[in-house]
């Protein structure tokens, strides 16, 4: 058995908004192949975005007092292994918001991470373990 590909489904509030973040910031490039739903991919990296529609009534919870999709939540981050990364950085910095500068860290990346315009977490990191030490 062979696995090929991971891509992420992730949900979103507004596709317009996510689909402009990934093409303009990130270089990303969106395909959708029908409403609420967008395709974003950059060389090897692909990420899909949906607007979820809403619960069934026969999954609610009724007690529950807060809404089905109150805001997009990730409980880690999305990891992007590429090469170059100081010249990503250098194009995002001033475009993203940052949640952690560019810096070679101990396990042996260059990395940093910005929050996507839905607060999901991505890293960009480069592998720097063969550099002399």
């Amino acid at each position: 058995m062979k696995l090929h590909r991971l891509s992420p489904i992730l949900w979103t509030k507004d596709i317009g908004q996510t689909t402009s973040f990934y093409e303009s910031v990130l270089g990303f490039k969106g395909r959708s192949n029908f409403p609420g739903f967008v395709t974003l991919t950059k060389g090897d990296v692909e990420l899909m975005f949906i607007v979820p529609q809403e619960e069934p009534e026969d999954c609610k919870d009724p007690g529950a007092n807060e809404a089905f999709f109150p805001k997009p939540i990730l409980t880690g981050s999305i990891f992007i292994f590429m090469e170059q990364v100081d010249q990503l950085w250098e194009q995002v910095k001033d475009k993203a918001s940052i949640k952690t500068a560019i810096a070679d860290r101990e396990y042996f990346m260059r990395d940093f991470s910005i929050l996507d315009n839905n607060g999901y977490e991505l890293v960009f990191g480069e592998d720097i373990s063969n550099r002399q030490h």
